[in-house]
């Protein structure tokens, strides 16, 4: 693929355009491995791992004896804290823990370099432009009806106050910092919407 042709959404008018970039030489295919794996990561990492139940020590009650060992026709015993016993210890139980693991900053960065190919061969991904200081919720409602977008992803410039304040409180749409930029939200949306600005210097020339 020598180039990508993008629409680019104008928020004031509601007018389409198309938008050409020369495509990078790795653009062409991509691993569904490299997404899976680095999204089994990130659900990792949001794991509280607190789980946890009573050890012996944790467990109140008497340290003696139920009833003496020899005469009584009964299985030895040493404690009624013991896991047999109701109220007891419980056996092999879970104990708080990390379930996070590595993952080398390279498979990290393919993933993302995969997930945007492959919403680009979907046509998912959309460019916007002319958010100006006092542009109205309407407008970017106006363009996601239009279109019919399911869930769509807004990412924008970290230095980009505008698209923030007029879109944030909108129902079924998530904002998100180009330097947040991560796969498990990609995935998570339908369409994403890039400011143009920024798709050919943080992520044509970055991740792909």
């Amino acid at each position: 693929m020598s180039s990508l042709i993008l629409k680019n959404i104008n928020f004031s008018n509601n007018e389409e355009s198309e938008n050409k970039f020369k495509a990078p030489d790795n653009f062409d295919g991509f691993s569904a491995k490299s997404i899976a794996y680095v999204l089994r990561w990130q659900l990792a990492r949001r794991r509280a791992g607190s789980a946890k139940v009573k050890s012996m020590s944790e467990i109140s009650g008497t340290t003696a004896k139920p009833y003496k060992q020899k005469g009584t026709g009964n299985a030895r015993q040493g404690s009624k804290r013991s896991v047999q016993f109701v109220g007891g210890r419980t056996c092999h139980g879970p104990t708080p823990r990390s379930f996070d693991f590595t993952m080398p900053k390279k498979i990290s960065k393919k993933a993302l370099s995969d997930i945007i190919k492959l919403k680009i061969s979907e046509n998912k991904i959309f460019l916007y432009s002319d958010v100006k200081e006092g542009s109205k919720t309407s407008e970017i409602n106006a363009v996601i009806k239009k279109r019919n977008f399911k869930n769509p992803l807004i990412i924008f410039d970290s230095s980009d106050n505008n698209i923030v304040k007029t879109s944030r409180n909108m129902k079924n749409l998530k904002l998100l910092n180009i330097n947040g930029i991560n796969v498990y939200d990609i995935v998570n949306s339908d369409d994403l919407l890039i400011d143009s600005k920024i798709f050919e210097s943080k992520i044509l020339g970055a991740l792909l």
